[in-house]
């Protein structure tokens, strides 16, 4: 199979990344920075695990 080879530069690429919706940024910045992506995870999971023991508070109750 031919390879085909594109050159990208840096300005393409964040031209290319500001044309993105919100939730395509946010995949694209959690695939390129993995450890915040299993920060978020754990945190995600922490938050359950409390709400799962009664340890949450309803959002009525923040403001």
């Amino acid at each position: 199979m031919p390879e085909i080879a594109i050159e990208l530069t840096y300005e393409k690429i964040i031209e290319a990344a500001s044309k993105l919706g919100e939730d395509d940024k946010e995949r694209l910045f959690f695939s390129l920075n993995k450890d915040y992506a299993k920060a978020l995870d754990e945190m995600r999971k922490e938050a359950w695990e409390s709400h799962q023991q009664g340890e949450s508070v309803q959002l009525k109750d923040l403001t």
